[in-house]
């Protein structure tokens, strides 16, 4: 083999190992096939795309759509293994080794392992809460409860609020074991935490749960509070559960949190240098149902927002843009510093470092996908016993989407929990393409 010939299998083998390291694809270049098998009703074909794209520095991402594309399965027990599976990864990877500190630094930082955001964080213990629940196995639901408290007492996040719909899911859950003051404790942190919540998360106090404080405040012999709590709420009646009845608990989950794209903006270096670094943005999208109408007997009521998953997801983002632009605008001056003095030295080393750096100049667009834009909430007391349930899903202007039928056998002194997994293809389509907020 010639110096030249030698010289380009070096170049070549350099070239390889470069786009192994940058990656041919972004997360978000294929998760696309992924959510039109999820709109399309088929979560065990999403699952298998899901199957083909698994990587070691996405172990924890993996796990976490699989246990959600299970959940949409109605494969409960299988989707909490993959939550456990999830949450023991986190664990290991969450201190991040300095190699991977070192490759996020150099190349780009998809090379750091996935744990996923906080809000994210928690909100497995929400789901895997609520597979126990569907199971009918409110003790292990409770562990969950346990969990929770335990992430939203301690958790490093710099906001000034919780989340809300992990305390009033808490609050549900002793509830429904007859620890009737933990559940007015968590009521209270719920009602505290939404109450907390930024203007932008859109996110305002559930009437349910303001309905729930006066109803247990009652129950609870705490008269003086459900008298404040009828004042500030406007709420004249909430009427009890008699002992001889039961519980409907109807969750919605609506369409899809956005998806991050990496997208181009120019920056000034402390030295006053112009250079150009890809970061990452979210595409907003809104889901065309928005609400539930839920009859039964005779009797309606609509669900609540509970939970703006989509907020939390383009705030996380935004608290952590800083610290993102600074790692990016980093590695920009030392690969500019590289490339001129490779074309210096080598046309050839020049030429490869360049196309080095335009490969592996991409953005961390890795998130918790198949988790719902949204989630709803109704409860309904009924009487035990056999019922038909309708549900007429709402968009924006209160238009019947459609509709949707369930037979139950409530039982005396049960919460019988049922949810509804509802993603339209139009809610893929962002309203704002590569737009950041």
């Amino acid at each position: 083999m010639t110096v030249v010939a030698k010289k380009i299998a070096r170049l070549c083998g350099a070239l390889l190992l470069i786009m192994t390291l940058g990656g041919c694809a972004t997360y978000s270049d294929w998760v696309g096939h992924m959510e039109a098998d999820i709109s399309s009703g088929q979560p065990d074909k999403a699952l298998q795309v899901l199957e083909k794209h698994a990587s070691s520095k996405d172990a924890v991402l993996y796990l976490l759509n699989r246990a959600m594309l299970q959940r949409m399965a109605g494969d409960y027990e299988a989707s909490n293994a993959s939550f456990e599976a999830a949450k023991a990864m986190i664990s290991r990877v969450s201190a991040i080794s300095v190699s991977e500190q070192g490759s996020a630094l150099a190349v780009n930082d998809m090379m750091r392992s996935y744990t996923g955001d906080y809000y994210e964080q928690v909100l497995i213990h929400v789901f895997e809460a609520l597979n126990y629940l569907a199971l009918n196995q409110p003790d292990q639901a409770r562990v969950e409860a346990l969990q929770l408290d335990v992430k939203l007492k301690t958790h490093g996040d710099n906001s000034n609020y919780e989340d809300g719909f992990a305390r009033y899911l808490t609050g549900i859950i002793y509830e429904d074991l007859g620890e009737w003051d933990d559940a007015m404790i968590a009521y209270r942190q719920a009602y505290d935490a939404y109450r907390r919540y930024p203007q932008q998360l859109e996110m305002p106090v559930p009437q349910q749960l303001k309905a729930d404080l006066i109803r247990l405040a009652d129950k609870t012999g705490l008269d003086d509070e459900a008298r404040r709590y009828r004042e500030k709420f406007d709420i004249k009646t909430v009427p009890q559960i008699p002992g001889h009845d039961g519980e409907l608990v109807f969750i919605l989950n609506t369409g899809l949190v956005p998806l991050k794209r990496s997208i181009e903006i120019r920056a000034i270096t402390e030295s006053g240098q112009l250079v150009t670094v890809s970061m990452p943005a979210y595409e907003d999208r809104r889901p065309t149902v928005i609400a539930a109408r839920v009859t039964v007997d005779g009797g309606s009521v609509t669900t609540d927002l509970v939970e703006n998953v989509d907020s939390l997801a383009m705030d996380a983002l935004q608290k952590q843009k800083p610290l993102i632009l600074a790692r990016a605008i980093a590695r920009a001056v030392v690969k500019t510093k590289v490339s001129k003095e490779a074309d210096r030295n080598n046309d050839a080393l020049g030429l490869l470092v360049n196309l080095a750096n335009a490969i592996t100049d991409r953005a961390d667009t890795r998130s918790w996908s198949t988790l719902p834009n949204r989630i709803c909430l109704a409860r309904l007391p009924l009487p035990a016993g056999k019922h038909r349930i309708e549900i007429d899903l709402l968009d924006h202007l209160d238009n019947v989407v459609a509709k949707k039928k369930y037979d139950v056998d409530i039982a005396a002194r049960d919460k019988r929990f049922i949810t509804l997994n509802w993603i339209m293809a139009n809610d893929l389509i962002p309203i704002n393409p590569l737009r950041a907020r």
